[in-house]
């Protein structure tokens, strides 16, 4: 039996995390542009480990990214303000 690399589009594959977490750190740094990108991104990564995943389990995943992410947008948006605060003072 041939062995092929396991390229399956179920299985997470590294370029997926990294794709996620670069687009986090550009959220963070206060590029909301990439938002829906990063949406994007982690909803794909859900959609494929879904089938190992209880309906309570996707659920909660799903409101963990929205949360995380409006978390990431408040976050960085404050700290944009206490710069500008900074700035005038």
């Amino acid at each position: 039996m041939e062995q092929t690399p396991n390229t399956s589009p179920q299985v997470v594959q590294p370029k997926d995390f990294a794709r996620t977490v670069e687009s986090i750190v550009s959220v963070y740094q206060g590029n909301h542009d990439v938002l829906p990108e990063l949406l994007s991104d982690a909803g794909r990564m859900l959609l494929k480990v879904r089938q190992k995943m209880s309906p309570v389990q996707l659920v909660l995943s799903v409101a963990a990214v929205a949360i995380g992410a409006i978390v990431l947008v408040s976050y960085g948006s404050s700290q944009q303000f206490d710069h500008a605060e900074e700035v005038h003072h």
